[in-house]
């Protein structure tokens, strides 16, 4: 994928993250105690012929202990860090907790009956194992709620690492790209000072219509050090600019034919690969020939891929296979499209070289894609 691409999936992973605010944490809190003292209500107390408006109230202070005491729970657990602790010293704790909650949460219930004159001390007094019961019921209640609190929490903590990993990912890649750019641009430049410095004495007025050409290229490619991918159509007026500079050297030693469709001229490339690619075929290929030689651009579109050729002139060298532009075009595509990109640089027949890329075709989508 294209960096833009990453950039925009990233950030959707970020957005679609959960997300445990307070106003999700209170929904969930009031569905879950509701619709567990509806199913109560309706399942047992029901059936039993023992609901009434005031088996409801008693239902319903139940339900209210139970959202307050783990309200109270979970606040306890966030201030002392219990997720975090080691699974010895986290489940003690978490087991007091849900006993003190079971035992509020029977205590809201009996206390109801009694002020509802349902039950006396007397009768709880001798159903002690009755009241007993119910606390364990409520700490297992509570036990439940606690394991669903946790997963929710472990899921976020998951989700955060893998966040913070991506995050991370992602810088590492912008940096490594802003080198390989800032590895090109000085050999670049460099090569066309070369050109110029001929010029000067041999004819003035095209000297300062050449460094006019070469301003206009400084100016882009400053401008493309802080994008990720361009428009075709500009990197090829960069590359105008940079065959221009070297005519002044080779002059009709360096011949020129494009075979490019007009309908991928939006597409999305990053910046300087191209103008690489036309420059190693003119440094190690036809500026080594007395007679010169042609140099082709082919720019097509192959089905979801964007197929550039850069053929010229000349034998292929172990250095030029091995040299430090091939590399750094190679690692950028690496890192921007992964296993979706390729280049290859071979020789078709004796005395001719060609370079293909090949990578995902994708239009323009803004003016230019940020690298930070």
């Amino acid at each position: 994928m294209t960096a833009l691409h990453l950039q925009s999936g990233i950030q959707g992973r970020i957005e679609d993250a959960p997300s445990w605010s307070t106003r999700t944490y209170w929904a969930c809190q009031l569905l879950g105690w509701g619709t567990y003292g509806v199913s109560y209500y309706l399942a047992v107390l029901v059936p039993f012929g023992v609901a009434g408006p005031k088996e409801a109230v008693a239902d319903v202070a139940y339900c209210l202990a139970g959202l307050l005491s783990t309200h109270a729970l979970r606040a306890r657990i966030k201030r002392g860090g219990w997720s975090e602790l080691p699974y010895a010293r986290m489940l003690p704790r978490l087991a007091a907790g849900a006993l003190a909650s079971g035992v509020a949460l029977a205590a809201a219930l009996y206390g109801c009956l009694l002020a509802e004159n349902q039950t006396s001390w007397n009768e709880l007094r001798q159903r002690t194992a009755v009241v007993g019961t119910t606390a364990f019921f409520s700490s297992f209640l509570v036990v439940v709620w606690v394991a669903v609190y946790l997963g929710v929490h472990a899921v976020q903590r998951r989700r955060a690492v893998e966040l913070d990993a991506l995050r991370t990912k992602v810088a590492v890649r912008e940096a490594k790209l802003r080198s390989l750019q800032q590895q090109l641009n000085p050999h670049f430049l460099f090569n066309c000072l070369n050109s110029l410095r001929s010029l000067i004495d041999e004819d003035q007025g095209r000297a300062r219509e050449m460094v006019t050409r070469l301003a206009e290229l400084l100016r882009a490619s400053l401008r493309q050090d802080e994008c990720i991918t361009i428009p075709l159509e500009d990197e090829l007026a960069t590359i105008d600019a940079y065959l221009d500079l070297e005519s002044v050297r080779l002059e009709e030693r360096l011949r020129l034919r494009r075979e490019i469709d007009p309908g991928v001229l939006s597409a999305l490339v990053p910046p300087m690969l191209l103008q690489g690619l036309v420059e190693n075929a003119i440094k190690h290929g036809i500026a080594q020939l007395p007679a010169g030689g042609e140099l082709v651009l082919r720019l097509a579109r192959r089905g979801d891929q964007l197929h550039i050729e850069v053929e010229n002139s000349g034998a292929l060298s172990t250095t030029q296979r091995a040299g430090i532009g091939l590399a750094n075009a190679r690692e950028r595509l690496r890192l921007l499209y992964g296993s979706q990109a390729a280049i290859s640089l071979e020789s078709i027949e004796p005395g001719l070289i060609r370079a293909t890329v090949d990578l995902p075709y994708q239009q323009q989508e803004a003016p230019c894609v940020q690298s930070s």
